[in-house]
Order: structure tokens, then sequence, then C-alpha cells
């Protein structure tokens, strides 16, 4: 009997930890975000934190290509890894790393060529003095994170598999880092040079590391080591194919986050902008649970998904399935539930975390930020199963679907409710407009699982994807993926 107890205990304890990690491992841009927007709006008030919302479609759209390499790089992997097929793992890994890294050169370099009309197209020069200049000096210091960042990025998926200790060694570098150089700053003297500077620094703190530890101290054993360039397009190719759904999501925000800005701008004020991005900062919090849910979906399910894909036997193959089930099960009944527990907190917080971190006492600004809080609460639940369904697209290659939620989600039906209900009701509408997006977004989830399955979904057997899954042993069993 108390075998079983331990057991049961060290499963629940394994669990936990599991969920730990993975938060861990995706988390770095959301939480360099919140922290980002907490002392800019905390130490240089709303026009700060409107200046920040304003650069935030250029990060997003850098954060689009950073998320094509690491997520597909990780889902191909991932599978890699389950099906035990070391060889193309590192074939995979070091094609991601290598045109991550030149990507992101090329794109830091024509970032810096054309920041002028870049600047205004993000409307940085719509507003006062003040919000341009602040605007410019967040946009050069952040050119100098876009390289690292992809480094990082890619190197905590590797270290999450193997190199746990590394990976929380890792973040506690680039958060201490953060941390201390923006309490620095704020006594030296706020700034946004400041505080950007210190995003640069923690993050290249971060891949010393990572260099020193993983790529030469133990090169020979490191799972995430980066041990050789490789351009060969036919390594990149399902990695690139998986990953472009993150790469429109972000993108798609990116859209949504300038049109927003413009719209404000010229439809109400500069103080609803800051209040957008004081609720940037709250919806971090959230969203810190969301990102890390998501590896942990691509992560278990992967592996799981490379499981049926690697066994021949048809016995092991429908134990696999059964255990693909069971995972994503686990995964389902944790996400809602704790979905539910993070919207209650967002409800009946709202207001002390924006006044937390709004300090200017702008009242059109304060009662923004508390409405888009409200309106994340509401949808947070559908914004969680909508994450989790659009994981397992990309891990069973179910690309069209993925890219059609990614469109829908990011785009279409936030900005769509959000300008039409804020041209009905005012700002409370454009706010709400977001919840709107989400439920709308996952009754689309549930119309494409109806018609590829041919049958409303009503178990999690249904949400399996079952033409994709089957074209994907296939495809493994001829030793080739086609995309």
């Amino acid at each position: 009997m108390n075998g079983m107890e331990n057991k049961i205990g060290r499963s629940r304890f394994g669990g936990v930890k599991t969920i730990f990690f993975a938060m861990i491992a995706e988390m770095d841009l959301v939480v360099k975000n919140l922290i980002n927007i907490f002392f800019i709006s905390r130490f240089l008030g709303a026009e700060g934190a409107a200046a920040y919302e304003v650069v935030m479609p250029c990060i997003m759209l850098v954060s689009a290509f950073v998320a094509l390499g690491y997520n597909g790089v990780q889902a191909v992997c991932a599978k890699d890894y389950g099906a035990r097929d070391f060889t193309a793992f590192e074939r995979h890994k070091n094609a991601g790393y290598t045109w991550l890294l030149i990507v992101m050169a090329v794109f830091t370099l024509l970032l810096t060529l054309f920041k002028e009309p870049v600047l205004d197209l993000l409307g940085a020069n719509e507003g006062s003095a003040s919000l341009a200049q602040l605007s410019r000096d967040c946009y050069l210091i952040f050119l100098f994170c876009f390289i690292p960042q992809s480094v990082f990025s890619l190197a905590v998926c590797f270290m999450y598999l193997e190199e746990r200790r590394q990976l929380l060694v890792t973040n506690l570098i680039l958060y201490g880092c953060i941390l201390a150089g923006n309490i620095i700053v704020t006594i030296s003297g706020p700034s946004m040079t400041g505080y950007m500077l210190m995003n640069v620094i923690g993050i290249s703190a971060a891949d010393l590391y990572i260099i020193l530890s993983c790529f030469i101290i133990r090169r020979k054993s490191s799972k995430t080591a980066f041990r050789a360039w490789n351009m060969r397009l036919s390594d990149i190719r399902e990695s690139f194919f998986t990953g472009l759904p993150d790469f429109m999501e972000y993108g798609f925000v990116g859209v949504l986050y300038l049109v927003e800005n413009l719209y404000l701008l010229s439809r109400f004020s500069e103080s609803v902008v800051a209040g957008v991005g004081v609720f940037e900062a709250i919806d971090n919090l959230p969203e810190v649970i969301c990102v890390g849910f998501s590896f942990l979906v691509t992560a278990m399910l992967g592996t799981r998904v490379g499981k049926v894909c690697g066994t021949s036997s048809t016995t092991n193959r429908d134990a696999a399935k059964k255990e693909l089930g069971e995972t994503a099960r686990r995964i389902t009944k944790g996400g809602v539930l704790g979905s539910l527990f993070v919207a209650a907190i967002l409800l009946l917080l709202a207001r002390p975390f924006v006044g937390l971190i709004l300090s200017s006492g702008d009242a059109v600004a304060t009662e923004s930020a508390v409405l888009l809080t409200i309106s994340c609460a509401i949808g947070f639940v559908f914004y969680m199963l909508n994450s989790e369904l659009v994981c397992y697209y990309k891990v069973v290659g179910a690309y069209i679907p993925a890219h059609i939620v990614f469109f829908a989600e990011a785009l279409l039906f936030p900005l769509s409710f959000k300008l039409m209900l804020g041209e009905l009701f005012g700002v409370t509408g454009f706010c709400l407009g977001s919840a709107a997006g989400e439920i709308a977004a996952f009754l689309l989830n549930l119309c494409i699982v109806w018609r590829t399955t041919e049958r409303f979904p009503r178990r999690i057997s249904d949400f399996r994807m079952d033409k994709y899954l089957q074209r994907l042993i296939h495809n493994h069993a001829k030793g080739k993926v086609e995309i």
C-alpha cells in the first residue's frame, strides 16, 4: 500500500515538475514583456506605456520569425526524440539554429536601415513629441535583442528534454539580470533606453551561459549543443511548415496591434493606447500559463505521436494511440481547471493589478486596462482550449486547419469584434471584443474537427484527427514526410 502511495505521489510530483519546466522553457518572451511594461508604465507613465505599445507591432513581427524557428523545430525534434531517431534529431536541430540565426541577422539589418519609415508606419509620429522620442528609443535598443533571442529560444526547447537544471539556471540568469538592471536604472534615473538596454544585457548573459555549458563544456553529451552549420533545405522544410502557423499568428497579432493603435489614436486618444499597454503587462501573467501549457502540449503530444508513428506492430500502435488519448485527456482537464482559476483571479483583481502597474492617475487609461482585463478573463478558458487544439494540429501536420484558426483567432475575429463593438459602444465595446473573438475561434475549432471526423466531437478520440495521423504514420513508414 505504501509503495502504491509513493508511486502516486511521485507521479503527481513529476507532473507538477513537467508543467513547471514547460512554463520556464516557453515563457521568456512573455515575462520579459511583463517586466518591460511594468517598469516603463510605473516610472515613465502613460506616455511610456503608449510608446512601448506603439513599437509592439514591430516586436511581434520579429517574434513571428523567432516563433517560426523554435516552434517548428521543437515539434519536429520532439517527434524525432519520441521515435528515438537521434540522427534526424541532430539534423533538424542544427538546421534550426543555422537558419534562424541567418534570418534574424538579415531582419535586424533591414530594420536598422529602414528605421525611419518603419517608425512612421507604426504611428510613432502621430502623437506628441515625447511619444515619438520614447518610441524611437525603444525601437533602436530592441534591435540588439533579436539575434541573441533566437539562440535562447531554440536552446531552451532542447534543454527541456534532458537538461532541466541548465534550463532553470539559464532563466534565473536572464530574469535576474533584467530585474536587477531595471532596478538600477530606476534608482539612477528612469529612461526608455536604460530599460530596453537591460533586455540586451540579460539575454546576452543567458546566451553566454548556454554557449559555455552546452556548446563547449558538454558539447558531446548535450542535446542542446549546436554542433555544425546545416543549410540543407530538406532538413528545415518540415520545421518551416510546422512553425509557419506560429509565424502567421505572431504576424497577424502584429497587424492587429498596428491597426488597433492607429484606430485608437484617431478615434479615441493616447490614453486608451496606454491602457492597452498596461493591460498587456497584466495579460502576460495568464499568457505565461498559456505558453507553458502550449509547450507542454507540443512536447508531450509530440512524443506520443512519435511513438505512434515509430512502431510497426498493430498491438503496440493501438497501445500508443491509447496513451496519446489518455495524455490528451489529462492535459485538457488540467488546462480547463487551471484556466478557470486564472480567470477568477483576473476578475477579482483587475483593478488592483492596474493600480499596481500604472501610477500616473490617468482615468481613461485605467478604465481601459480594467475592461480589457475583464475581457481577457471571460475568454481565457476558450483561449487555452484553442491553443491546445492548434498545437496538436501542428504536431500531426494539419497545417491548413492550423493556419485557418491562427488567422481567425489572431486577426479576423478580434479585429472585427473590437472595431464593430467599438463603433457601437465606444471604448467598452472595443475592450470586450477580444472575449467575443476567442469564443468565436473555439466554435470554429469545433467546426473544423466536425468536418474532419464527419461527426460532432463528443470524446477526446474525436479530436485525434485520424485522417492526418494516418498520413503521418504512412509517411514515416516510407521514411519521409510530405507537406
